[in-house]
Protein backbone atom coordinates (compact mmCIF):
# COMPACT_ATOMS: atom_id res chain seq x y z
CA UNK A 1 0.00 0.00 0.00
CA UNK A 2 1.11 3.66 -0.95
CA UNK A 3 0.89 5.60 2.20
CA UNK A 4 1.44 8.83 0.62
CA UNK A 5 -1.58 8.25 -1.69
CA UNK A 6 -3.86 6.92 0.82
CA UNK A 7 -3.04 8.56 3.98
CA UNK A 8 -5.82 11.76 3.84
CA UNK A 9 -7.81 8.80 3.32
CA UNK A 10 -6.96 6.18 5.75
CA UNK A 11 -8.69 5.81 9.07
CA UNK A 12 -6.63 7.44 12.33
CA UNK A 13 -4.04 8.16 9.67
CA UNK A 14 -2.76 10.90 12.43
CA UNK A 15 -2.33 8.15 14.71
CA UNK A 16 0.65 6.28 12.27
CA UNK A 17 4.24 6.12 12.64
CA UNK A 18 6.57 4.10 11.24
CA UNK A 19 9.23 1.49 12.95
CA UNK A 20 12.34 -0.12 11.18
CA UNK A 21 12.71 -3.58 13.22
CA UNK A 22 14.16 -6.24 11.73
CA UNK A 23 13.19 -7.49 8.86
CA UNK A 24 10.56 -5.57 8.71
CA UNK A 25 9.06 -2.21 8.01
CA UNK A 26 6.26 -1.67 10.26
CA UNK A 27 3.12 0.13 10.22
CA UNK A 28 1.49 0.84 13.55
CA UNK A 29 -0.99 3.21 15.53
CA UNK A 30 -0.99 4.45 18.72
CA UNK A 31 -3.33 6.57 20.33
CA UNK A 32 -0.65 8.19 22.94
CA UNK A 33 0.41 10.36 19.44
CA UNK A 34 -2.75 12.42 20.69
CA UNK A 35 -1.39 15.15 22.43
CA UNK A 36 -4.11 15.37 24.84
CA UNK A 37 -3.94 11.64 25.71
CA UNK A 38 -4.43 10.49 29.10
CA UNK A 39 -1.66 9.10 31.24
CA UNK A 40 -1.29 5.74 32.66
CA UNK A 41 -3.99 4.21 30.96
CA UNK A 42 -3.35 0.70 30.50
CA UNK A 43 -2.63 -0.45 27.38
CA UNK A 44 -4.49 -2.24 24.67
CA UNK A 45 -2.89 -4.14 21.61
CA UNK A 46 -5.22 -4.96 18.49
CA UNK A 47 -4.04 -7.66 16.49
CA UNK A 48 -6.15 -8.08 12.56
CA UNK A 49 -6.41 -11.36 10.79
CA UNK A 50 -4.64 -12.83 7.82
CA UNK A 51 -5.82 -10.31 4.78
CA UNK A 52 -6.81 -6.99 6.96
CA UNK A 53 -5.33 -4.51 8.39
CA UNK A 54 -5.46 -1.61 11.07
CA UNK A 55 -8.79 -0.32 9.48
CA UNK A 56 -10.59 -3.15 10.76
CA UNK A 57 -10.58 -1.49 14.00
CA UNK A 58 -11.27 1.49 12.83
CA UNK A 59 -14.53 1.88 14.61
CA UNK A 60 -13.24 -0.03 17.62
CA UNK A 61 -10.66 2.49 18.52
CA UNK A 62 -13.20 5.48 18.62
CA UNK A 63 -14.82 3.30 21.56
CA UNK A 64 -11.89 2.28 23.43
CA UNK A 65 -9.43 5.37 23.45
CA UNK A 66 -10.84 7.00 26.69
CA UNK A 67 -10.02 3.64 28.36
CA UNK A 68 -6.92 2.31 26.79
CA UNK A 69 -3.83 3.81 25.42
CA UNK A 70 -4.64 2.31 22.13
CA UNK A 71 -2.08 -0.02 20.03
CA UNK A 72 -2.98 -1.22 16.27
CA UNK A 73 -0.26 -2.94 14.09
CA UNK A 74 -0.33 -3.62 10.28
CA UNK A 75 1.25 -7.52 10.32
CA UNK A 76 3.98 -8.73 7.90
CA UNK A 77 3.38 -7.78 3.96
CA UNK A 78 -0.09 -6.55 5.27
CA UNK A 79 -1.50 -3.10 4.79
CA UNK A 80 1.79 -0.90 5.16
CA UNK A 81 4.01 -3.02 6.86
CA UNK A 82 6.57 -3.91 4.19
CA UNK A 83 7.63 -7.02 4.48
CA UNK A 84 11.50 -7.73 4.88
CA UNK A 85 11.54 -11.07 3.70
CA UNK A 86 8.23 -13.98 2.76
CA UNK A 87 10.15 -16.25 4.49
CA UNK A 88 9.47 -15.10 8.30
CA UNK A 89 5.38 -14.98 8.21
CA UNK A 90 4.83 -18.19 10.12
CA UNK A 91 2.80 -17.90 13.46
CA UNK A 92 5.88 -18.24 14.88
CA UNK A 93 8.30 -15.96 13.28
CA UNK A 94 5.13 -13.27 13.03
CA UNK A 95 5.06 -13.66 16.34
CA UNK A 96 8.80 -12.84 17.45
CA UNK A 97 9.46 -10.00 15.10
CA UNK A 98 6.34 -8.72 16.75
CA UNK A 99 8.02 -9.37 20.03
CA UNK A 100 10.88 -7.47 18.88
CA UNK A 101 9.64 -4.41 17.39
CA UNK A 102 6.68 -3.58 20.62
CA UNK A 103 10.12 -4.29 22.87
CA UNK A 104 11.79 -1.83 20.89
CA UNK A 105 9.33 0.27 21.34
CA UNK A 106 9.16 -0.29 24.92
CA UNK A 107 5.15 -1.42 24.31
CA UNK A 108 3.62 -3.46 27.27
CA UNK A 109 0.53 -4.50 26.23
CA UNK A 110 -1.68 -4.93 29.56
CA UNK A 111 -4.63 -6.78 27.42
CA UNK A 112 -3.74 -8.49 23.42
CA UNK A 113 -6.86 -8.77 21.96
CA UNK A 114 -6.70 -11.05 18.16
CA UNK A 115 -9.36 -11.47 15.58
CA UNK A 116 -9.09 -14.12 13.45
CA UNK A 117 -5.58 -15.47 12.79
CA UNK A 118 -4.59 -12.26 15.15
CA UNK A 119 -5.85 -14.80 17.94
CA UNK A 120 -2.95 -17.19 17.34
CA UNK A 121 -1.01 -14.11 17.72
CA UNK A 122 -2.30 -12.80 20.12
CA UNK A 123 -2.04 -16.30 22.09
CA UNK A 124 1.52 -16.54 20.89
CA UNK A 125 2.18 -13.65 22.43
CA UNK A 126 0.79 -14.45 25.47
CA UNK A 127 2.93 -17.53 26.21
CA UNK A 128 6.16 -15.31 26.19
CA UNK A 129 4.85 -12.81 27.70
CA UNK A 130 5.86 -11.03 30.92
CA UNK A 131 4.41 -9.86 34.16
CA UNK A 132 2.35 -6.83 32.31
CA UNK A 133 -0.12 -8.90 30.37
CA UNK A 134 -3.34 -8.96 31.83
CA UNK A 135 -5.38 -10.75 29.56
CA UNK A 136 -6.24 -12.15 26.04
CA UNK A 137 -9.27 -11.93 24.22
CA UNK A 138 -9.78 -13.89 20.89
CA UNK A 139 -12.66 -12.51 18.48
CA UNK A 140 -13.55 -15.25 16.25
CA UNK A 141 -10.23 -17.09 16.18
CA UNK A 142 -8.88 -19.27 13.75
CA UNK A 143 -7.60 -21.62 15.88
CA UNK A 144 -8.00 -24.65 14.14
CA UNK A 145 -5.45 -26.53 11.31
CA UNK A 146 -6.99 -27.53 8.00
CA UNK A 147 -7.52 -31.25 8.61
CA UNK A 148 -7.26 -34.11 6.43
CA UNK A 149 -6.47 -33.53 2.61
CA UNK A 150 -7.44 -29.86 3.24
CA UNK A 151 -4.57 -29.47 5.73
CA UNK A 152 -2.01 -30.36 2.52
CA UNK A 153 -4.26 -28.89 -0.61
CA UNK A 154 -4.59 -25.73 0.92
CA UNK A 155 -1.18 -24.40 2.15
CA UNK A 156 0.21 -26.06 -0.90
CA UNK A 157 -1.79 -23.79 -3.05
CA UNK A 158 -1.19 -20.93 -1.37
CA UNK A 159 2.71 -21.19 -1.51
CA UNK A 160 2.34 -21.76 -5.34
CA UNK A 161 0.08 -18.75 -5.68
CA UNK A 162 2.64 -16.75 -3.63
CA UNK A 163 5.50 -18.01 -6.12
CA UNK A 164 3.96 -17.13 -9.53
CA UNK A 165 4.24 -13.77 -10.37
CA UNK A 166 1.56 -13.80 -12.62
CA UNK A 167 -1.46 -14.39 -9.94
CA UNK A 168 -1.30 -11.76 -7.92
CA UNK A 169 -1.85 -9.14 -10.25
CA UNK A 170 -4.71 -11.61 -12.23
CA UNK A 171 -6.70 -11.93 -8.89
CA UNK A 172 -6.35 -8.48 -8.30
CA UNK A 173 -8.51 -7.66 -11.95
CA UNK A 174 -10.44 -10.51 -11.24
CA UNK A 175 -11.57 -9.75 -7.50
CA UNK A 176 -11.13 -6.26 -6.41
CA UNK A 177 -14.10 -4.73 -8.49
CA UNK A 178 -16.80 -3.12 -5.04
CA UNK A 179 -19.02 -5.87 -6.52
CA UNK A 180 -16.67 -8.67 -5.87
CA UNK A 181 -15.35 -7.44 -2.62
CA UNK A 182 -19.08 -7.22 -1.39
CA UNK A 183 -19.69 -11.07 -2.05
CA UNK A 184 -16.65 -11.60 -0.28
CA UNK A 185 -17.83 -9.73 3.30
CA UNK A 186 -21.36 -11.23 2.64
CA UNK A 187 -20.03 -15.10 3.44
CA UNK A 188 -18.18 -13.42 6.32
CA UNK A 189 -22.13 -13.00 8.07
CA UNK A 190 -21.60 -9.47 9.22
CA UNK A 191 -23.14 -6.43 7.51
CA UNK A 192 -20.59 -3.50 7.22
CA UNK A 193 -20.73 -0.10 6.44
CA UNK A 194 -19.97 1.15 3.00
CA UNK A 195 -16.75 3.24 4.41
CA UNK A 196 -15.42 -0.68 5.69
CA UNK A 197 -16.32 -2.04 2.22
CA UNK A 198 -14.23 0.41 0.34
CA UNK A 199 -11.44 -0.03 2.46
CA UNK A 200 -11.10 -3.54 1.86
CA UNK A 201 -11.03 -3.06 -1.86
CA UNK A 202 -7.98 -0.70 -1.61
CA UNK A 203 -6.41 -3.84 0.01
CA UNK A 204 -7.53 -6.39 -2.54
CA UNK A 205 -6.53 -3.57 -5.26
CA UNK A 206 -2.88 -3.98 -3.73
CA UNK A 207 -0.72 -6.54 -5.31
CA UNK A 208 1.50 -6.15 -1.77
CA UNK A 209 -1.02 -6.46 0.30
CA UNK A 210 -2.20 -9.63 -1.76
CA UNK A 211 0.90 -11.29 -1.74
CA UNK A 212 2.19 -10.68 1.82
CA UNK A 213 -1.56 -12.32 2.59
CA UNK A 214 -0.38 -15.17 0.51
CA UNK A 215 2.76 -15.93 2.00
CA UNK A 216 1.40 -15.47 5.13
CA UNK A 217 -0.93 -18.63 4.46
CA UNK A 218 1.12 -20.22 2.61
CA UNK A 219 2.94 -21.14 6.38
CA UNK A 220 0.51 -20.82 8.25
CA UNK A 221 0.32 -24.45 11.03
CA UNK A 222 -0.36 -24.17 14.50
CA UNK A 223 0.63 -27.48 15.11
CA UNK A 224 3.38 -26.01 17.89
CA UNK A 225 0.72 -23.37 19.58
CA UNK A 226 -2.13 -25.73 20.00
CA UNK A 227 0.59 -28.25 21.80
CA UNK A 228 1.48 -24.96 24.28
CA UNK A 229 -1.22 -23.12 24.81
CA UNK A 230 -2.42 -25.29 28.07
CA UNK A 231 0.71 -23.43 29.27
CA UNK A 232 -1.10 -19.80 29.02
CA UNK A 233 -1.37 -18.55 32.57
CA UNK A 234 -3.41 -15.78 31.95
CA UNK A 235 -7.07 -15.11 32.02
CA UNK A 236 -8.63 -15.86 28.24
CA UNK A 237 -11.67 -14.77 26.51
CA UNK A 238 -13.23 -16.40 23.12
CA UNK A 239 -16.09 -14.17 21.96
CA UNK A 240 -17.83 -16.24 18.77
CA UNK A 241 -20.30 -14.24 16.71
CA UNK A 242 -23.00 -17.56 16.13
CA UNK A 243 -23.31 -16.22 12.52
CA UNK A 244 -19.49 -16.69 11.50
CA UNK A 245 -19.08 -18.86 8.57
CA UNK A 246 -15.39 -17.97 7.81
CA UNK A 247 -14.00 -20.17 10.90
CA UNK A 248 -15.39 -22.90 13.18
CA UNK A 249 -16.60 -21.84 16.43
CA UNK A 250 -15.67 -25.22 17.95
CA UNK A 251 -12.06 -24.66 17.63
CA UNK A 252 -12.03 -21.89 20.37
CA UNK A 253 -14.50 -23.95 22.14
CA UNK A 254 -12.19 -26.78 21.91
CA UNK A 255 -9.07 -24.57 22.75
CA UNK A 256 -11.43 -23.17 25.48
CA UNK A 257 -11.15 -26.11 27.69
CA UNK A 258 -7.48 -26.74 27.08
CA UNK A 259 -6.67 -23.46 28.45
CA UNK A 260 -7.04 -23.19 32.46
CA UNK A 261 -8.54 -19.91 32.89
CA UNK A 262 -10.70 -19.12 29.94
CA UNK A 263 -14.36 -18.22 29.54
CA UNK A 264 -16.58 -18.25 25.81
CA UNK A 265 -18.94 -15.59 25.05
CA UNK A 266 -21.57 -16.42 22.15
CA UNK A 267 -22.52 -13.10 20.67
CA UNK A 268 -26.10 -15.05 18.45
CA UNK A 269 -26.64 -12.55 15.99
CA UNK A 270 -22.68 -11.34 14.58
CA UNK A 271 -20.75 -12.76 11.97
CA UNK A 272 -16.99 -12.84 11.50
CA UNK A 273 -16.52 -9.48 11.54
CA UNK A 274 -18.80 -8.64 14.69
CA UNK A 275 -16.04 -5.74 16.26
CA UNK A 276 -16.73 -3.88 12.45
CA UNK A 277 -20.78 -4.60 12.41
CA UNK A 278 -21.45 -3.47 16.19
CA UNK A 279 -18.44 -1.86 17.38
CA UNK A 280 -20.40 -1.15 21.13
CA UNK A 281 -21.17 -4.21 22.19
CA UNK A 282 -17.28 -5.58 21.35
CA UNK A 283 -16.19 -2.93 22.85
CA UNK A 284 -18.03 -3.28 26.11
CA UNK A 285 -17.15 -6.90 26.31
CA UNK A 286 -13.52 -5.95 25.73
CA UNK A 287 -13.65 -3.23 29.02
CA UNK A 288 -15.79 -5.67 31.18
CA UNK A 289 -13.43 -8.70 30.62
CA UNK A 290 -10.48 -6.50 30.75
CA UNK A 291 -12.33 -4.76 34.80
CA UNK A 292 -12.98 -8.77 35.35
CA UNK A 293 -8.59 -9.07 34.81
CA UNK A 294 -7.67 -6.74 37.42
Amino acid sequence: MNWEREKEYWPHSKLSQFINSYPHDWHIQDTNNYQNTPSRLPTLLLIHGAGASTHSWRLLLSKLESKFRVILVDLPGHGFTKLGTKRRCSLELITEDLSSMLNKQKIKPNLIVGHSAGSAIAINLGLISKEDLKGIICLNGALGNFSGFAGILYPFLAKLLSMSPFTVPLFTSLYASKNQVEKFLKITGSKINSDGISLYQKLISDKAHVEGTLAMMSQWNLSELILKWSDLNVPISFILGAKDSIVENADSIKASKEIKKSEVQMNNNHGHLMHEEDPDLISDQITAFYKKCQ
